[in-house]
C-alpha cells in the first residue's frame, strides 16, 4: 500500500471512530477531560488524539519535587489531512495550551548575531538568567521563568525519561523552546532539538468525543 493510500486509510478509520457529544453539551469539557480515542476541533479541524504523554516537573538536577506537576502531551491526527499536530496543556490558575507549529534545525539558530547555538551557549544563558537567539532574523529573548526540567512519560507503564526546556519569546509572542535529551541523568551529549509554538485561547478549542466511542 501507498503511503497517500495508507494515510487516506488512517483518516477513514479516525472518521468512523468519531461519535461526537451533542453540540448543547460541548460547553461543559476542556482539553482537561479528553484522553487518548478522544476528538477535538482546532482551527477549522477536527483531530483525533491518538496519543497522550505527560511531563512531571522536577528540580534542576531531576530530582522530584515536594509537589507534582504535569504538562500533557497531545498527538493529534488531523481527519482533514492526515497530518500529525502536538498540542500541550497545563493548568496553573487557568488552563494554557500551546500547538507546536514546526521543528526548526539547530543550526539555523544563532547567539550574538553569528555563535551558533551551543550546549554551552545555553547554559551560559540559564546561569546568567538572561540572553536572546534568532532565527530568521527575529530575536528571541530568554524567559528564565519558563525555562524547566522534566521527567517524560510516554504512557503509564514508562520510565521517566531526563529532558530540559529553554524557553524564549519574540517580541510577536511566538515561543522557540530548545530541548536537550538525556539518556540518563549526568549525560554529557544529549540530544537537542528546537521547536516553534504559540499559545491558543482554550475557547478555540472545541471538544468533540472524550474517549473512543464515548459521548
Amino acid at each position: 500500500m501507498s503511503s497517500i493510500n495508507n494515510i487516506q486509510q488512517k483518516r477513514r478509520d479516525a472518521i468512523k471512530g468519531l461519535n461526537p457529544i451533542k453540540s448543547s453539551q460541548r460547553y461543559k469539557y476542556s482539553l482537561k477531560d479528553v484522553k487518548a480515542g478522544g476528538y477535538i476541533s482546532f482551527n477549522n479541524e477536527n483531530y483525533l488524539v491518538k496519543s497522550l504523554s505527560r511531563y512531571l516537573e522536577t528540580k534542576w538536577s531531576f530530582k522530584k519535587k515536594k509537589n507534582d506537576y504535569y504538562v500533557t502531551e497531545l498527538e493529534l491526527f488531523s481527519l482533514k489531512t492526515g497530518e500529525v499536530l502536538f498540542m500541550e496543556w497545563e493548568f496553573d490558575d487557568e488552563l494554557e495550551i500551546y500547538v507546536t507549529q514546526k521543528e526548526i534545525k539547530l543550526k539555523d539558530l544563532t547567539s550574538n548575531g553569528s555563535k551558533k547555538v551551543s550546549k554551552s551557549i545555553l547554559e551560559d544563558i540559564a546561569e546568567e538568567e538572561e540572553g536572546e537567539i534568532q532565527y530568521n532574523s527575529q530575536k528571541y529573548y530568554y524567559i528564565e521563568d519558563d525555562t524547566w526540567a522534566a521527567l517524560y512519560f510516554k504512557d503509564a507503564n514508562s520510565e521517566g525519561i531526563p529532558v530540559r526546556f529553554y524557553e524564549f519569546e519574540s517580541d510577536n509572542e511566538e515561543y522557540i523552546t530548545i530541548e536537550m535529551w538525556y539518556d540518563e541523568v549526568g549525560d554529557d551529549r544529549p540530544e537537542r532539538e528546537a521547536f516553534i509554538s504559540q499559545e491558543v485561547s482554550p475557547k478555540e478549542i472545541e471538544i468533540l468525543q472524550l474517549d473512543i466511542n464515548k459521548k
